[in-house]
């Protein structure tokens, strides 16, 4: 998947021009830039850090973040000076991450969400990560994952986006989505979630996914998966024992 924003750390203090603004960067300061922006730093490499975030990495980031509301603007700002309190481990960890060494790709995205989470204290950066998505489908499954226990409609959707619904649902099919099909794609992933790696009980696991009736998401999830949940866990428990 390709690059769509970059996190710089400034290591020592420098001015630099985007587009017709002029910004002055202290020492220990953090940017988060989208991804085109990356080239007006390329006369201060040594002035900074820099690592680069994967579409799919925002995604991935938004889904662990499933408590975490953000706020949907009409427009974003193409960059975000970050109030970054832990300045030492943001260094180490984008150090280990332009390291020469061979990096496994779950170690890696690992340390990109750790650099996520320590930049998420501020309040726009989430909202900033949701500007940089350049798919719409993306974006919806965000929207999706700030509240994945409600009852979302079509109408909730387009107007966070500031859409009509008949326009939203044109721009999904051209992705070859639809509103429905996300939105049950995401409720499957979090329950298969749920019910491989916590011990909660089907009707709990049913309420967090958005459905009130724990019956009705049995079934989802049995056409869904071709198993009942408490099949599905019994199988991973299973396999996980005989590793």
């Amino acid at each position: 998947m390709p690059c769509i924003c970059s996190i710089i750390l400034v290591l020592n203090s420098f001015d630099i021009r985007l587009g017709k603004e002029k910004i002055s960067l202290k020492k220990g300061s953090v940017v988060a830039i989208e991804y085109n922006l990356k080239v007006f730093f390329s006369s201060n490499k040594d002035n900074i850090m820099i690592v680069d975030i994967e579409e799919k990495t925002v995604n991935d980031f938004f889904k662990n973040n499933t408590l975490s509301p953000f706020s949907v603007r009409r427009f974003y700002s193409a960059y975000l000076i970050v109030n970054c309190t832990d300045y030492s481990l943001l260094k180490n960890l984008i150090g280990c991450l332009n390291c020469d060494g061979e990096t496994t790709a779950v170690v890696k995205n690992s340390i990109l969400f750790a650099c996520l989470a320590i930049l998420s204290s501020e309040k726009m950066f989430q909202s900033f990560l949701f500007g940089c998505l350049n798919s719409l489908g993306s974006k919806v499954k965000a929207i999706i994952h700030s509240d994945i226990s409600a009852a979302w409609r079509l109408c909730d959707i387009s107007s966070r986006l500031c859409l009509s619904e008949s326009l939203l649902k044109r721009k999904l099919k051209h992705e070859g989505l639809s509103f429905s099909k996300l939105i049950l794609e995401e409720r499957m992933v979090m329950a298969e979630r749920l019910l491989s790696y916590n011990f909660y009980p089907v009707g709990k696991v049913a309420k967090i996914c958005g459905y009130e009736s724990a019956s009705y998401f049995i079934s989802v999830f049995r056409r869904y998966f071709g198993v009942p949940p408490h099949e599905y866990s019994s199988r991973f428990f299973l396999e996980k024992g005989k590793m």
